[in-house]
């Protein structure tokens, strides 16, 4: 029965809230498209340096023993709860939905970037790499920044609705708290993630793709050495 009620509870929230979804998911996918068309813009020499920088991070990954997973982690983490924080900020008042929305936009971008770099410049190994290495916790990060974005569009609409409205300090205050308790359930699933990527992901490197990007990132040093010289 209670999995049923969350069922229907999802379904009228989203029914509710249909034009939110689609504006964050469009957003999303417009930043993610303007990524994937950067990529043609750049010459070999920027992609090189991409190449450059994957060819060390490869080579530490295969060559040290004990990697440092609590790095790993903190850094997802700082980077989900970046993001975060700046989506609840800009939720507080509701002069912050264009930057909200923003923030949104350049995550998608980010994201269409790395998996259009990939793909272009490694070929069908890149793709293999996305989907084992970038797409599954990314079905974990996507869902959340949109809902945070939905959470966040909502309570700005709120405040501008009632901004001639008097609401005391405790309402105020209760209002943020309720807020913010929605951003940490979803900064949990983040973290969540954030293990997959600590743990999986760079065994799933190391075994079947290391190597590969270890010999590209050789070729592309010796031709790069060759037109310098």
């Amino acid at each position: 029965m209670n999995i049923i009620k969350i069922k229907t509870d999802i379904m009228l929230h989203i029914e509710k809230n249909i034009l939110f979804y689609l504006l964050l998911i469009f957003v999303f996918i417009t930043g993610v498209a303007a990524g994937g068309f950067t990529i043609n813009y750049m010459d070999l020499e920027q992609q090189g340096y991409l190449a450059e920088y994957l060819y060390e991070h490869s080579y530490l990954l295969k060559n040290q023993a004990n990697i440092d997973k609590a790095l790993i982690f903190l850094n997802s983490v700082f980077r989900n709860v970046q993001t975060a924080f700046f989506i609840w900020l800009f939720g507080l008042h509701y002069a912050g939905i264009p930057f909200m929305l923003i923030t949104v936009g350049i995550r998608g971008f980010l994201l269409g970037f790395t998996v259009a770099f990939f793909i272009d410049y490694y070929g069908f190994n890149g793709f293999l790499f996305v989907i084992g290495c970038i797409l599954p916790q990314c079905f974990v990060y996507v869902p959340c920044i949109v809902i945070m974005g939905i959470i966040s569009l909502q309570s700005g609409i709120q405040n501008f609705r009632n901004r001639r409205l008097y609401t005391g300090k405790r309402i105020r205050f209760q209002r943020i708290t309720g807020y913010t308790v929605k951003f940490l359930f979803i900064i949990i699933a983040f973290l969540l993630a954030g293990l997959f990527e600590t743990f999986i992901v760079p065994f799933i490197f190391k075994a079947l793709f290391a190597n590969f990007f270890l010999n590209k990132g050789i070729i592309h040093l010796i031709l790069n050495r060759s037109s310098v010289l």
